[in-house]
């Protein structure tokens, strides 16, 4: 079974907490947080990438969170470089309040939060983004349960693309989750994906009363270690 590293962290209300946040990430980093215009979705920024080099270190103590490198693959994935880091993986995901990041060993993995109460706009994509089966099933829901079972759908296509590196140059319609039996994810592919959906294992949870999150990983079998680590 493999073990997955879930770190959690709501971003700091104290403008000098995440003042001292920045002084983890690296100059490209700080500089991306310059540039956003509310101080919000700067903290949000900072407490994501600082959550990430954290999240390393406890599976890599011997890599300060400060030293940790980065290099980003062909869909633009960040993936650490440094000599220590082996075969470790980790994906990242934020969404208003929250953010949280995965770590595994040797496996593909990915990560994704969504806040639960935007507007009914959200509606209006789910032809777009998801498979017939899955609208079908939205259909048959009552308001609350179709809005709840929407980011089941969401959280977990959005986990399984980031696992693959690959971002939304996959059909989204193509992957599809209506066989999903409550929070146990049944995984279901076009061919022209070329994967084997029985090798993924998901995983769902819920960090606050409005988001949810969910983890996927190229593995049989999943165990998630959760931790809040101090921000």
């Amino acid at each position: 079974m493999t073990v997955i590293d879930l770190a959690l962290a709501v971003p700091p209300q104290s403008a000098y907490r995440v003042e001292q946040l920045s002084l983890i990430v690296d100059d490209s980093e700080r500089n991306r947080a310059a540039r956003f215009h509310h101080n919000d979705d700067r903290s949000l920024y900072i407490t994501a990438h600082a959550l990430a080099r954290l999240a390393l270190t406890r599976r890599r103590p011997r890599i300060a969170p400060s030293d940790w490198r980065f290099s980003n693959g062909p869909w633009g994935r960040p993936h650490p470089v440094n000599i220590e880091t082996g075969k470790l993986q980790f994906n990242r995901s934020h969404t208003r309040g929250m953010t949280a990041v995965a770590v595994a060993e040797e496996v593909d993995v990915g990560v994704d939060v969504k806040w639960t109460r935007p507007d009914d706009w959200i509606y209006e994509t789910a032809t777009t983004v998801f498979s017939s089966a899955e609208v079908d099933s939205l259909l048959t829901l009552d308001e609350e349960e179709r809005r709840d079972r929407f980011f089941l759908y969401w959280t977990l296509k959005e986990s399984y693309i980031k696992a693959r590196g690959m971002g939304v140059s996959l059909p989204l319609t193509r992957i599809s989750f209506a066989r999903t039996v409550g929070e146990d994810a049944v995984l279901d592919l076009g061919p022209s994906l070329e994967d084997d959906a029985a090798s993924w294992a998901f995983a769902t949870f819920r960090p606050a009363p409005e988001v949810r999150g969910a983890i996927a990983v190229r593995t049989p079998s999943l165990n998630m270690e959760v931790s809040w680590p101090d921000v």
